[in-house]
C-alpha cells in the first residue's frame, strides 16, 4: 500500500499543496498533473527531495525506510529515458538482467512486451513506442512490488497502448502498487483504476467510469438522481460531471465534449445536452456551441456583428458568440 498525508512541499514555482490518497494493494492510482508537479512527487516518493510537511509510506513503511530495504524491487519508468543507443533490444536486456542480479528470464519479459521480432534491432532504431516498450520489459526485471510509470501511454497507438496497460493490469492483479503520472486527460482515464487531478490548488479526484457510479442497490432507501454525462473512449464509457466540461461542440452531428484541452464525443445531441446542463449554468452561445459560463473570462466584441467568448480553461479557448444571442447573454450576467 502506498499513503501519502498532507504532503507539502514547494519548489520554486512548483507547489504541490497538502494531497492525501492511498493507493491500496490490487489497485492502480492514475494522476493528471504538469511534468514539473509530476517530477517532483516521484522524487518526494523516491526520497530525493525531503517534504516541508506530511508523511509517505509504502506498505507501511515510511519510505526512506521502505527504499533503503527495497530499492531493487522499485520500478520506475521517466517519460525520458537515456539508453545504450548502439545496443540491440537483446543485449540491451540481458545487460540489465545482469546488472539487477535478476532471476527472471528476460526473454518472457521481451514477449510479454512484444520485443521478440524487434530482439536483434539496435535501440537506436526503434521507434518512440518500441522504447516505452523497452523501458517497461527492463523495469520488470526487478520484479517489482512499487512501480512508477510517467506517461505510459502518451502519444502511443491503439497496440501499443494496449500492450502497456494489459501488462499494468497483470502486475496489479499481482498484488504490485502501480503510480501513473500522465499530462493528458484522457490517457487518465483510458488506464483504469482511480484518478486524481494534481495542480498547485491540490488534489481533485476525476469521476470516470469506476469511481463515479452511483450506489443503486440500497434497499428501500430514496435514491438520488445525479446528472452525468456520457462519453466514448475507444471501448469504454465515460461519464463526467457536468462542472469538469469546458464546452461542447458539435461537428459534423457529433457533439465533442472539452474537457482540459482535449476532445471526448458524446452519444446525445446538442438540443439533449442543452436541456441536461442548462441548470449547471451552461448557455447555447450558437447553433454549434454550448458554454460553461463559470469558464467565460471575456466577451470579446471584433466587429458590430462578430463576437467570440475567451474561456478560463486548460488551453484558454475562443469560442464563436452568434449576435443574436449577445442580448440573452447579457441578461444572464446581470451586465
Amino acid at each position: 500500500m502506498l499513503e501519502i498525508s498532507e504532503l507539502y512541499k514547494v519548489k520554486g514555482d512548483i507547489v504541490i499543496n497538502n494531497i492525501t490518497f492511498k493507493v491500496t494493494k490490487d489497485n492502480l492510482i492514475n494522476i493528471e498533473c504538469s511534468d514539473q508537479i509530476s517530477d517532483l512527487l516521484i522524487d518526494l516518493i523516491l526520497d530525493k527531495e525531503v517534504p516541508t510537511k506530511g508523511n509517505i509510506y509504502i506498505h507501511g513503511e515510511g519510505n526512506k525506510t521502505y527504499i533503503r530495504k527495497n530499492m531493487k524491487h522499485i520500478g520506475v519508468v521517466f517519460r525520458k529515458e537515456g539508453f545504450y543507443e548502439n545496443m540491440t533490444v537483446k543485449s540491451y536486456m540481458k545487460f540489465y538482467k545482469n546488472i539487477a542480479n535478476s532471476k527472471v528470464n528476460y526473454k518472457e519479459m521481451m514477449a510479454k512486451l512484444a520485443l521478440i521480432d524487434i530482439e536483434n534491432t539496435k535501440i537506436n532504431k526503434l521507434t518512440y513506442s518500441q522504447k516505452r516498450r523497452l523501458s517497461f520489459a527492463r523495469e520488470l526485471l526487478k520484479e517489482p512490488k512499487f512501480l512508477i510509470f510517467q506517461e505510459p501511454i502518451l502519444n502511443m497507438d491503439r497496440y501499443d497502448a494496449k500492450l502497456i496497460i494489459q501488462n499494468m493490469d497483470q502486475l496489479i492483479s499481482d498484488g504490485v502498487i502501480v503510480v501513473n503520472t500522465s499530462v493528458s486527460f484522457k490517457d487518465i482515464l483510458l488506464l483504469g483504476g482511480k484518478s486524481y487531478s494534481i495542480d498547485e490548488n491540490g488534489l481533485k479526484e476525476i469521476q470516470g467510469e469506476e469511481n463515479g457510479q452511483e450506489e443503486s442497490d440500497r434497499g428501500d432507501e430514496t435514491v438520488y438522481k445525479i446528472e452525468k454525462i456520457p462519453a466514448k473512449i475507444d471501448e469504454r464509457m465515460i461519464l463526467f460531471d457536468p462542472m469538469e466540461i469546458d464546452y461542447v461542440e458539435s461537428e459534423q452531428g457529433v457533439s465533442n465534449l472539452n474537457i482540459k484541452g482535449e476532445k471526448f464525443p458524446c452519444m446525445l445531441p446538442l438540443t439533449e445536452l442543452e436541456k441536461r446542463l442548462k441548470h449547471f449554468g451552461f448557455f447555447r452561445c450558437h447553433r454549434s456551441y454550448l458554454v460553461n459560463l463559470q469558464r467565460v473570462r471575456e466577451v470579446v466584441m471584433w466587429t458590430r456583428n462578430s463576437y467570440s467568448l475567451s474561456l478560463d480553461d486548460k488551453t484558454k479557448s475562443s469560442i464563436p458568440l452568434s449576435k443574436g444571442r449577445m442580448k440573452e447573454l447579457k441578461d444572464i450576467l446581470n451586465i
